[in-house]
């Protein structure tokens, strides 16, 4: 499982609504939202799956920029698989 924490950034006007479309993506948890930023976790199975759903936020209406916080991927097999070659 990987685990990845973002602050999604948003024009200050549309942050509540891209909280509640955020919120309703599979894999992703809204925790807070703090004036224009919204902080979320992924969970996934593959760091290319979880890159995958947060290349959708930039897909929303609002949203103006995304920034990783934090990636837990050790449990990844697919970065196992490949350290293993």
């Amino acid at each position: 499982m990987v685990i990845s924490s973002l602050v999604v950034e948003t024009t200050p006007e549309t942050t509540a609504r891209v909280a509640e479309d955020l919120g309703r993506i599979e894999g992703v948890e809204v925790h807070e939202t703090n004036s224009y930023k919204v902080v979320v976790t992924i969970e996934a199975e593959t760091l290319d799956e979880s890159h995958d759903i947060a290349s959708t936020f930039v897909a929303l209406e609002g949203v103006i920029g995304i920034n990783l916080v934090y990636a837990n991927f050790e449990d990844d097999p697919t970065v196992q698989k490949a350290a293993e070659r």
